[in-house]
């Protein structure tokens, strides 16, 4: 499942395109992406956890 997929399952709307931070993963096994909201999407071992830019954790 992609990440717009799951954010859709959860009822949360991605704003714009994705862009790959690189530099805000800890390891090899996160992969952190940006919206142009400035939502963070952290995807590890295919689980998905949303930080909105209000703070707010889905």
């Amino acid at each position: 499942m992609n990440i717009r997929t799951q954010a859709e399952t959860i009822g949360f709307q991605i704003v714009g395109s994705l862009v790959r931070r690189m530099d805000r993963e800890p390891s090899h096994l996160y992969q952190c992406f940006f919206d142009e909201a400035e939502n963070e999407y952290i995807l590890h071992l295919g689980i998905l956890t949303i930080v909105a830019a209000d703070g707010s954790v889905y």
